[in-house]
This record gives C-alpha cells, sequence and structure tokens, in this order.
C-alpha cells in the first residue's frame, strides 16, 4: 500500500476491523516514501502511520531502508509465522525513483511519463536495456476488445428453507420478515463445527435491522462492523465471491447513498452481495431528512448488475430473501421501516399465500380495473389500496399493479396497464428518479401512448410521523384517490 492513501478514512475502518477480529495472517507493507501526486505527505496532509496502527493494536515492524530485499524478506517470514492474534504491518522507508538521479524524490513524476531522451538516461542509469522503440511499435497496432470480467462460478448451493406465511390479520414490519427468514437460511445451511455458508454483516444496527435472531443461531457467521460502512460494504462484496451467500445489512441511507462507491465496485468485480436496506423513504419518519433514503433506486439503476426488489408485505418479503439467497448476483432488497399490514385480494385472502413465487421481472395485479391503473411498490402499496377502496366506492374502477421488482421492470405488465387507460405511479422516492421515470422510459420504447401521472417525493422530508410526511406530498389515500380522479377527468 501507499502512504498517501492512508489519509483516507476507510482504510482506517479496515484497520480496526481486522484488529478486532484478530487477523494474525493478514500482513499489510506500506511504501512510504512520504510522496503522493501534489508534494510531500507532509504537505497535503501530515501523518502518522506507525503511530496511527500502533494505537489500533497492530504489530509494528519499520524497515529503515525499504530497498533491501534481505530486510523485507525478514520482515515478511516473522509476520507469516505469527500466530499472536494480532496483524502486522510492515513500514518500509523507500525512496520514490530510486536509482534515477534526475527523478529521486521528485512528486511531479508520479504520473508524468518521460521524454525519449529522459527515458533512455533513466534506463542507462538503472543498467535496463531500451526496448522502447518495440513498445512504440506495439502501440501503433489497432487496439483490441476490453478484456471483460466473468462472474466467478463459486457461489454455494443454499437450501431456501421453508417459507413463512403471515395470515391476514398479521400486523408486523417488513424487517422483521426479513430477519426470521434469515434465521430460516442459518438453520438450514449453516452447521456448528463448519464454515457457515450465510454471513451477516452490520453496522451497529444489529436490532434495528432484525439480524439478532441470526447473530445468536450462527455467531460465527455474524461479523459486526460498528459505523464503517465503507468498510462493512466492500468487505462483504469481497466475501461473497468466497463461497458464502453473505447479507449486508443496515439503513438504506448508509448502504446505497453512503456505499455508492463501494457497491459500484463491488457490481463491475461480479461479486454476489446481498444488500438488505431497511429505513428506506419517507416511513422513516421522526429520524428526519438526514436518515430518509429517497434515491436508492435512482442510485442502484446506475449500477448494471444489480437488481433491485422492494416488497409489498412480510410474505412477499420473506419469499424475495429466499430467492437472493439461492441466486449468485448483486442483489438489493429494500423496506420501510413501519409495521405494514399483509397485503390481501378482494376476498380478504392473503395475497402471497403459499404457493405464491417470487419471479424478478414479473409484477403483481393486486386489483384489477378498467378505467386507470395505479402502479405502486413497497411502503405505499397499503396507502394505494386503501385509495383503490375509496375509489371503488365512488364507482371508479382501477387496477393496483404492484411493482416489487423495480430491476428487471414487468414491460408486459406496463403495456398492458397502458392499454387499460390512464396510469398514476406512487412512489416513496424522489419522483424524477424513480418508478415514474422507469416506467415512462419503457412506455416510450414500446410505442404506448398513454395518459401518465408520476407522485413521489419532491422535496426533503421534515421530522414526523411517516403518516404526516406523506400527506405533506400527497402520497396520502385521499390524496392518491384525488391524483387518479383528476387523470381520468
Amino acid at each position: 500500500m501507499g502512504d498517501g492513501e492512508h489519509q483516507k478514512g476507510q482504510i482506517i475502518e479496515a484497520i480496526r476491523f481486522a484488529r478486532k477480529y484478530k487477523l494474525d495472517n493478514l500482513t499489510v507493507m506500506i511504501d512510504r516514501n512520504h510522496l503522493q501526486i501534489c508534494g510531500s505527505t507532509e504537505y497535503v496532509m501530515p501523518q502518522s502511520i506507525r503511530g496511527l496502527y500502533a494505537s489500533l493494536g497492530w504489530t509494528v515492524k519499520y524497515l529503515e531502508d525499504g530497498h533491501d530485499y534481505n530486510s523485507i524478506f525478514q520482515a515478511l517470514s516473522a509476520a507469516y509465522q505469527n500466530t499472536s492474534g494480532v496483524p502486522t504491518v510492515i513500514v518500509a522507508r523507500t525512496i520514490m525513483s530510486k536509482g534515477i538521479s534526475f527523478m529521486e524524490n521528485k512528486a511531479k513524476y508520479h504520473g508524468s511519463p518521460l521524454k525519449p531522451d529522459q527515458l533512455a538516461a533513466a534506463l542507462t542509469e538503472l543498467g535496463v536495456e531500451d526496448d522502447f522503440a518495440a513498445w512504440q511499435e506495439k502501440r501503433r497496432q489497432p487496439v483490441g476488445t476490453a478484456t471483460i470480467l466473468e462472474p466467478l462460478s463459486c457461489y454455494p448451493r443454499i437450501d431456501p428453507g421453508k417459507p413463512i406465511l403471515y395470515d391476514a390479520d398479521t400486523m408486523t414490519d417488513n424487517r422483521s420478515a426479513y430477519g426470521n427468514a434469515l434465521l430460516g437460511l442459518a438453520e438450514a445451511n449453516n452447521v456448528q463445527g463448519e464454515a457457515p455458508k450465510v454471513i451477516g454483516v452490520s453496522c451497529d444496527l444489529e436490532g434495528s435491522v432484525k439480524m439478532g435472531a441470526f447473530h445468536k443461531h450462527s455467531p460465527e457467521g455474524y461479523f459486526e462492523a460498528g459505523i464503517q460502512e465503507h468498510h462493512a460494504a466492500a468487505m462483504s462484496g469481497a466475501l461473497s465471491c468466497e463461497g458464502q451467500a453473505v447479507f449486508f445489512s443496515t439503513f438504506g441511507v448508509f448502504a446505497v447513498s453512503e456505499t455508492y462507491n463501494q457497491n459500484r465496485i463491488s457490481d463491475f468485480n461480479h461479486t454476489n452481495l446481498k444488500i438488505v436496506a431497511t429505513h428506506v423513504g419517507l416511513d422513516v419518519g421522526e429520524d428526519g431528512p438526514t436518515h430518509q433514503c429517497i434515491d436508492y433506486l435512482g442510485l442502484l439503476k446506475n449500477l448494471f448488475r444489480f437488481s433491485v426488489f422492494m416488497p409489498a408485505d412480510p410474505n412477499q418479503t420473506d419469499r424475495i430473501v429466499r430467492y437472493v439467497a439461492t441466486r449468485p448476483g448483486n442483489h438489493f432488497v429494500g423496506m420501510g421501516r413501519s409495521k405494514t399490514p399483509v397485503i390481501t385480494d378482494e376476498n380478504g385472502e392473503v395475497f402471497f399465500g403459499p404457493d405464491y413465487t417470487f419471479t424478478p421481472g414479473r409484477a403483481d395485479w393486486l386489483r384489477r380495473g378498467s378505467d386507470a391503473t395505479i402502479i405502486t411498490y413497497g411502503a405505499l402499496v397499503p396507502a394505494v389500496v386503501d385509495a383503490w377502496k375509496m375509489l371503488k366506492d365512488q364507482g371508479v374502477s382501477v387496477g393496483v399493479l404492484n411493482m416489487a421488482s423495480l430491476v428487471p421492470l414487468d414491460r408486459d405488465s406496463l403495456v398492458e396497464a397502458a392499454g387499460i387507460g390512464p396510469i398514476l405511479t406512487v412512489e416513496d422516492h424522489n419522483v424524477e428518479t424513480g418508478l415514474g421515470a422507469s416506467a415512462a422510459v419503457v412506455l416510450v420504447e414500446e410505442g404506448a401512448a398513454v395518459k401518465m401521472r408520476r407522485l413521489g417525493v419532491r422535496q426533503y422530508g421534515g421530522s414526523g410521523k411517516p403518516a404526516e410526511l406523506y400527506k405533506q406530498q400527497g402520497l396520502d389515500p385521499e390524496s392518491i384517490a384525488a391524483s387518479v380522479r383528476s387523470l381520468i377527468g
């Protein structure tokens, strides 16, 4: 590793985590040349690297001459034999561009190419053959195709366990249904005394994200990362390529907004990460705008290999969690904070019953109608069903389409809805980057001419009860019903 990069917080998070979990098989070697792009590390950002590692409990070895291969070998050999429960860092004092007189200790050569005469002089000083002409000739050749990373075929066979069925009068939160499903996965797959197949990672929110029962059942499969989301997200992605089904759970703002780049890196590395985020949207309520994640879909749509699922109730949550556990690839499952009713059909029977199977890219017609269609997902499904009842009592026939699979979308159901009449999308998300925006693109691409209106979050929410915040933004049942009446004229 370099010395300048130790100014970054994610590295410090990883240092703490490695010490907590006694990773004595981990050795870090640092090229301590005191230079970075803009000059000396003392000028850019003073730091004490040895002091940092020592203060966090690591074994620190310092090499005064980082160019002495024998010293490096001895230090690495000692670290390799370490069984103390303490990781090791080797800080090697080096000279940047050592052996080239006009380049030594000059930060400007960090990323500056040499001119041909400088290159010749440098190679002469190093005693290295000058074969630059051959490389120039290669550069003149046509550009080849880019190397595309292929997914690793190391995903384990996961038993989904027995689904849990919540009856029609159950009132619970989707996060509790997630916790119950995760426990079921642990019971079906994690065997005491063997490496766990299902892993859980959280960031000081074990109780809030309902990982407590999983932790109790599989303590060897649960990792508490503290309030260190950047490291937790990156580590979870890497670990998911090692033959485990890894669930990384925290609040939406920390799982998506704060760790967007870590998730992006996981995405292009074909990881198998399962992000299950609770507390998304205005449904977070009293925690206010700092914790109300209203851009989860907009951000994740930027990533090429993430699927995005938002279950409507505890039963659909259970099925989706078990589905993603058994599939490789990157999956996001989001849910709100509040308790929510079990979704039923018009006859009061559980909609996502024992025969229900979750299928990505397939929406659910919760209600059928002939005048218009309301398309929604997640925490606002109950409000939309309430609006449907109001409209039915007023003689307005509307369909309700639950779009739990947001990536991929059910294009066929969208076109079907357009054939019925006007479409209203309703979501607990930034209205400009959520389901409404995605649906509009699909309808245009499919040549479906239809009148459409989008309801969603149009400004940051305040601190209050979710119902109050929804009403402020026109997402309560009465406002939804009024929007439908206005839309159909």
